[in-house]
């Protein structure tokens, strides 16, 4: 039996449901923070065990195999996924990404030109002084100020383009990992203890960042979900397909 066990994840609010009781849940675990955009390195690398990956990195690396039934999802407004806009749609060209998340820009990227029709160019952040518009997640998002001309919720986009949820990060380890099943027996332990425990979790968040405790438990209560049914994998592979995996 291995004496230890490395999960990886992004210091986000809406993935503390499933990483805040790891330790709790079992004392084998040692939980680690990185940027979201390097997870998927530090699993390949050997770094960590499991990691909450973008649902794009883990299209893009066929070596590596999801937990079931357990992400960061939304079926609607997540509110903290957004493309903040200085130009009305229609006159939008331009659009910086966030460095967080390969799986947002991707999605705002698809939006824009399949469901909006709109004719656009992404730039990396440093690239672009002064875009018409920017991909901006996570609590950022969360605690910003509307942008001049609106926000757009990218998962409200997706489910009225597509009629699905849209699945932003799964749990997920090497496929020569020996230890699979006990690692997912964890990871579910840990979320039906964060979910137990969302009231306390809401008021962390509105200690740390500001906003009410009712905003937060709304925000993880309704607006993001983290069991995946059948429905979420639907989208999630719709997604995938779009971006020709």
């Amino acid at each position: 039996m291995k004496d230890s066990f490395v999960f990886a994840g992004a210091p986000y609010s809406n993935s503390a449901p499933l990483v805040d009781k790891l330790t709790e849940v079992d004392s084998r675990v040692t939980v680690i923070n990185d940027h979201p955009a390097c997870l998927v390195r530090d699993l390949k690398d050997g770094k960590c065990d499991v990691a909450l990956i973008p649902v794009a990195h883990f299209f893009a690396h066929p070596e590596l195999k999801m937990i079931e039934g357990l992400g960061v999802a939304a079926d609607g407004p997540v509110q903290s996924v957004l493309l903040k806009c200085n130009k009305k749609m229609g006159r939008i060209k331009t659009i910086v990404k966030d460095p967080a998340s390969a799986t947002s820009n991707a999605l705002a990227e698809l939006l824009m030109t399949r469901y909006f029709k709109q004719k656009i160019e992404m730039y990396d952040l440093q690239d672009l002084e002064k875009p018409d518009a920017a991909v901006v997640i996570g609590d950022r998002a969360l605690c910003a100020e509307p942008a001049p001309a609106g926000d757009i919720d990218l998962a409200e986009a997706w489910m009225k383009w597509t009629g699905l949820p849209f699945v932003f990060a799964v749990w997920a380890v090497r496929k020569d990992f020996e230890h699979y099943e006990a690692v997912s027996e964890i990871a579910h332990k840990s979320y039906a203890a964060g979910f137990l425990d969302m009231e306390a979790i809401a008021e962390r968040y509105a200690d740390q960042l500001g906003g009410s405790h009712a905003f937060w438990l709304d925000y993880l209560d309704n607006s993001v979900h983290h069991k995946l049914d059948a429905h979420d994998l639907e989208g999630m592979n719709h997604f995938r397909k779009l971006l020709g995996y």
